[in-house]
């Protein structure tokens, strides 16, 4: 056909060169375009879309390395045309001695890639590193492989360029994770990296900042040492300034300083599976005043406010429920709150002694309380969560929940292998879920029962959505929109909602189960406490 004739607009088509070559068709169904000598042509076709490739370079790419056939501009033609059969619309061109593919914008997965990329950096430089990370992801995703799979010398500089494309996009994803505070995601990213790639000292010194920022220093400084060890031995050089100049920043900090065990304490027993929450940790060294923690029920707080008592040095350190405190304690030196509902339970516990640590735990958001730092307990982060379970079934149920994810441990403990695999097969369901977490759902009730009939009926309603905005919340609330706000702001102060991006909605994990069992179970009745 003529290159320069008229087109009708062009079915979307993906074409997939990030490992091997593969198109789908605007149905999302992969096309046949056959493999070999064919695949070769249309790739690299790929490499120069929308530009002419002349046949000879055609030809040097199909029989690269092997003696070329006379009859090999025939076979050149008959690739082509079996290409045409599989693409629609006339994507392949043609003119004297040269073709090219035609390609949309948005259709070739390396270009999607590197775009997604400069979205990402975008959004970190606006803080949306939350944002950032979910694109950084899509981007990785595209990968299946060696970009331009079965190329040789043609391909080379753009097998480097996308190479490193992925490098970058990972060690943006880290980047990400750290502002967010979640350095144990960029740490399992980073070491894969170095791992891989034991040159890159931008990676090395990322990783290194990972530890930094979760207090292991000992970690910084020997990720420090390999990579010196792997510049020295492959290159014959030492680290670069960046890198050497944090290595010198980790050494000339000071050492921590040894824990002292107190001499007077009632606290809980600190749990010996307890892992994450180093950045929440780390923001209560040497802390004092009145410190609120808040979290859904079984998301632990009582657990972190023990673990954090333990690093914190007090001598005297001293547990009390509210809900059976008496008189306020005398002479300690950190101080435990537990099971606050509201800010006037606590001003006659406060001990008086400016030095001292009081750890406020309530599951709602507090206000009144004159407090020097709010932490709020999210779900712990994947790879945290891996600490506690490597069975899928019981991460994937428990979204990062830490009580759901030790209540399911317990349930499967010596249990035979069989019995095992029925019951993480009920946790796939939503209903088989609610069963199994039946004793800890329990624990949202009393949240539930004191909301308003209209927060309830949201709470209930939108267990089904995986995000709702605030006109779906009025419908879901039965009431005008513009009364809707103060019910999702409830919500989120009782932490049993989240705001992922601006006016979009979610339920927390184990939340969205007990909301879903109250739905099914109160579905067209009222709640009993509110019937008058």
């Amino acid at each position: 056909m003529n290159g320069h004739s008229a087109h009708s607009p062009a079915p979307s088509l993906a074409f997939r060169v990030l490992g091997p070559l593969e198109v789908d068709g605007s149905d999302g169904v992969q096309l046949d375009v056959g493999g070999g000598k064919p695949a070769t042509v249309l790739a690299l076709l790929l490499l120069h879309r929308n530009a002419w490739v002349s046949t000879e370079q055609l030809v040097d790419a199909v029989w690269a390395g092997l003696d070329v056939p006379a009859s090999a501009q025939n076979n050149l033609k008959t690739y082509v045309w079996q290409l045409r059969r599989a693409l629609p619309d006339d994507r392949i061109e043609s003119r004297p001695g040269a073709y090219r593919v035609r390609v949309e914008s948005g259709e070739l997965d390396a270009d999607v890639a590197s775009a997604l990329c400069d979205e990402a950096r975008a959004l970190v430089s606006r803080g949306a590193a939350a944002e950032a990370v979910a694109v950084v992801q899509q981007a990785l995703e595209l990968w299946r492989g060696r970009p331009y799979d079965g190329l040789t010398d043609d391909a080379a500089s753009a097998v480097d360029r996308l190479t490193e494309l992925h490098r970058s996009l990972r060690e943006d994803l880290a980047d990400a994770h750290l502002a967010l505070g979640r350095p144990s995601e960029a740490i399992a990213v980073l070491r894969v990296l170095t791992d891989e790639e034991p040159l890159r000292e931008l990676a090395w010194s990322r990783l290194m900042a990972a530890y930094r920022q979760v207090g292991r220093r000992h970690d910084a400084l020997a990720a420090f040492q390999r990579a010196r060890t792997a510049l020295v031995r492959d290159l014959g050089i030492e680290p670069g300034h960046e890198l050497a100049a944090l290595h010198q920043e980790i050494l000339n900090e000071d050492a921590p300083r040894p824990v002292v065990a107190p001499v007077s304490s009632n606290l809980p027993p600190r749990l010996t599976t307890f892992v994450g929450r180093a950045p929440e940790l780390h923001a209560l060294r040497g802390a004092t005043g009145v410190v609120t923690i808040d979290g859904m029920p079984g998301i632990g707080k009582t657990a972190f406010a023990v673990e954090a008592a333990a690093l914190s040095g007090h001598e005297v350190q001293q547990y009390v429920d509210v809900r059976t405190a008496a008189v306020a304690p005398t002479g300690v030196g950190l101080l435990i709150l537990d099971n606050v509902e509201h800010a006037d339970q606590v001003q006659p516990l406060l001990p008086n002694n400016p030095e001292a640590l009081v750890l406020v735990l309530s599951r709602a958001r507090l206000a009144g309380l004159d407090r020097t730092t709010a932490i709020t307990l999210a779900p712990l982060a994947p790879a945290e969560a891996r600490e506690l379970a490597d069975v899928p079934q019981i991460l994937a149920a428990a979204g990062g929940h830490p009580g759901a994810i030790r209540h399911l441990v317990e349930r499967l403990r010596n249990r035979q292998p069989w019995t095992v695999t029925r019951l993480t097969a009920q946790l796939e369901h939503q209903s088989g879920r609610c069963q199994a977490l039946a004793d800890l759902l329990t624990r949202f009730d009393p949240a539930y029962q004191a909301l308003p009939t209209p927060a309830a009926n949201l709470y209930r309603r939108c267990s089904p959505l995986t995000h709702f905005d605030l006109t779906q919340a009025a419908h879901l609330a039965a009431v005008p929109p513009n009364q809707v706000e103060p019910l999702i702001d409830h919500l989120l102060d009782l932490n049993l909602l989240s705001e992922p991006a601006p006016g979009l909605f979610t339920l927390l994990p184990i939340a969205r189960d007990h909301a879903h069992h109250l739905h099914h179970s109160t579905t067209s009745q009222p709640k009993p406490e509110l019937v008058a």
